[in-house]
Formats: structure tokens, sequence, C-alpha cells
């Protein structure tokens, strides 16, 4: 009897000795920013966090918040989430030290809230931007670098400008279709240019034309030449395409090579553009009436991964006479925020100097709709007819997904 009691007691102690030495384990933060790369612990919470959806990692690495590991209450913070302190979270955390911050035992009383800065409000985004910062050539699992030529196939149907839709008859040939409303760097009713064609190899071989209802704005067949401003759709610094033409293109991935040549005008029986004096010189404001031949050119970045987008480039183009510099982007993402952004700068020559800005919000559905359409703002600033630098034009623009065509830069 007494050796049962005596086994009982030590039970009672061995228990308490185990409770005692599991809260005694030190409450600890692990810095924002850590890479957790170099380390198997790191690389097996790196792994668990991107399993839960847990915490957005930059470049699929660096934590972008604080994760607090608290034994007292059993959970572990990881900014936006929280888990319980699983098995497989005590094996990861036990003995942990990359990045490694004690945290002061906290108390049961009531806590204060943390002091803001005033500034918080209009700092918070950039914080964010800042936070996921995400620039380089390759996925981990990526094997095998972009193709020459698949360079043209595109997903992403544009409304209004953008890089042409183009869609793969087989893969790893360069046999498929290419179709555009606009050309790559211009926006809602600036242009009535439109063009579809056949892509072979490098090449590319396209018919073009124009929908004027596309662009502001005609005479319409009458005797008015002149017109006033529009507020909303600017009728000037426009980009006039003729009724025919043909364009021949050679694609590479940092290059592209085209040719352009009007077919057929109608200049006869079709309309001209309407003239927007500027209200000060009273001279016409400028548009870019198409004619004849073009050689084009665009210089771009291939294969770059920027903010989870694969489909990004900063470039340097040549189009119809006229010179851009810009940067384009599809499925970017900033926390759990998904977007595509795209501003393009015309240098001053055939048209007045002018920017085009856009950003659309993707769609947060789940299953095929998640992400197969964006909508938002497009707005160009440039000269106006008040003789100053404003708005030009303001619209919304939307692009839709329409297949689940390959990713150019992992497959």
């Amino acid at each position: 009897m007494k050796i049962s009691v005596l086994i009982f007691f030590i039970t009672i102690l061995f228990s308490i000795f185990k409770a005692d030495k599991t809260s005694a384990q030190a409450d600890f933060l692990i810095q924002a920013g850590c890479e957790l790369c170099i380390t198997e612990k790191g690389r097996l919470l790196r792994d668990y966090i991107a399993e839960n959806n847990l915490q957005t990692l930059r470049e699929n690495c660096f934590t972008t918040d604080d994760i607090r590991v608290i034994y007292r209450e059993g959970v572990v913070d990881f900014g936006r989430k929280q888990e319980n302190l699983t098995s497989a979270l005590s094996i990861i955390m036990s003995g942990w030290s990359a990045c490694k911050e004690d945290i002061a035992s906290t108390s049961d009383e009531f806590q204060k809230p943390e002091e803001t800065s005033l500034l918080e409000p209009l700092i918070y985004i950039p914080k964010r931007i800042a936070a996921n910062w995400s620039f380089r050539t390759s996925f981990e699992n990526q094997y095998r670098n972009l193709s020459s030529l698949d360079y043209y196939v595109n997903p992403y149907f544009q409304v209004f400008g953008g890089d042409p839709l183009g869609i793969p008859f087989a893969y790893s040939s360069g046999v498929g279709l290419t179709a555009a409303f606009g050309t790559s760097y211009s926006g809602p009713m600036e242009t009535d240019f439109v063009k579809g064609g056949l892509h072979l190899a490098l090449f590319e071989i396209a018919v073009t034309s124009r929908i004027k209802e596309f662009v502001l704005k005609y005479s319409a067949n009458t005797n008015k030449v002149e017109d006033s401003r529009n507020s909303w759709l600017g009728n000037w610094n426009n980009l006039y395409a003729p009724h025919l033409g043909m364009e021949f293109a050679m694609e590479l991935p940092i290059f592209r090579l085209s040719y352009f040549t009007t077919i057929d005008t109608l200049q006869d029986i079709t309309d001209n553009p309407v003239i927007v004096r500027n209200q000060v010189t009273g001279e016409p404001m400028r548009n870019n009436v198409v004619r004849g031949e073009f050689f084009g050119f665009e210089l771009r970045t291939p294969n770059l991964i920027f903010y989870n987008s694969t489909r990004a480039k900063f470039y340097f183009a040549k189009q119809f006479g006229e010179y851009h510099l810009g940067f384009s982007g599809r499925e970017m993402k900033i926390d759990n925020f998904v977007f595509d952004f795209r501003i393009n700068a015309t240098f001053p020559g055939r048209r007045d100097f002018q920017i085009l800005t856009e950003l659309y919000f993707d769609s947060p559905w789940i299953g095929f709709a998640n992400k197969a359409f964006g909508f938002g703002p497009s707005v160009r600033f440039g000269q106006t007819p008040s003789n100053n630098f404003g708005i030009i034009s303001a619209f919304i623009n939307a692009r839709f997904k329409i297949g689940d065509f390959f990713d150019k830069n992992i497959y």
C-alpha cells in the first residue's frame, strides 16, 4: 500500500515538473524579412507556411510579417493568421535560432493598444509594397527558360490596347493566331487600330484595319472639320490607322522587329479626324494619322518575375514613328491583393508627350473565375487644349483571361 502511494506521488511530481518545463519555454519572435531557405528548420517552416497559406513569402523564402511563437497560449501568430501550436509546429520551433528575438512574458492584465504614428494611414501601402518586394528571373521549380518560338503566346485579351492575344496551335512550334484591338501602348478610345495575324516560328504576318468607333473623333461624313474638346474621351492626341494595312514582324524574347505598310486609305471617301484647337495659341492639337510605311521595334526584359507576375516587362519601343517607354505586369500580387498594372510614356514627335496609366483589379472568385477577369481605371495625361498638362481621357478598361495557356516563364 505504501509503495502504491509512493508511486502515485512520484507520478504527480513528474507531471508537475513536465508542465513547468513546458510552460518555462520562452516565447519568441521570428523577425520579418527572415530568410527561411538557409536552414533545415527554416525550409520546414517555409513549406508549412506555403501549404497552409499563412503568410506571403517574398521570393518564396523571406517572411513579410513577424511570426510570434507564444507557448503560454499554445499559438503561433503569423501576422494575419494564427495557428495552434501543433506537434508539427512544435518540432519546427524547438531549438529555433534564425532571426530570433525573445518576447517578454505577458501578464493577464489588460494590455494597452500599441501607439501608432499619425502618418500610419499614409505609409501603410508603401510599407506593404516594400515588404512584398520581389524581382527575379526564375522560380525554384522552373526547368526551362522562355522559348523564342512561344513568346507570342498570351492568354490575356484586353479590350483596349495592351499586348496582342496569342493563341497557340502547338507549343514549341511557334504556330498560332494573334489579335489586338489597339496597339501595345494605347488605351481606351485612343486609336481605331485593330489587327489579326498568323504566327509561324519566329515570324508573324498580320492584316490591320480600323474600327472608327474606337476613337474620337472623325468628322462623320459632314462638313464639320473642327470640334470642341471632349471632357472624358480626348478627341485629340490620338492615333488614326488606315483602312487596310499589313504588318510583318519577327519575335525574339528580348527583341521584336516589325515593318508596317499601308495598302488602302480610302482617303477620298473616308472622313478625316476633326480638328481641336489649342485655346491659347490657336494651333490644331496633334494627332498621328498613320499613312505610308514604318519600321518598329520593342526592346524588353524577358523571363522577368516582378511582384509574383510572370508576365511582367519593362520596354523601350518604336511604333508608327512614335517612341515609347513603359512597364506592363499581369497578375501582380501584394499580400492577398492581385492586380494588373501598366504605364506607358509616349515621347513627343508625331503626337504630344503623354502618359498612360492603368490599374486593373482582378476577380477574387474561386474556380475558373479566379483571375479570369480584371477591370479598372485607365487615364491618359498630356497636353490639353487649355495649353497645360492635364487629363486627356479617363475611362474603364478590362481584360479577360480566355484560356489556360501555359505560363511562358515556367514551362
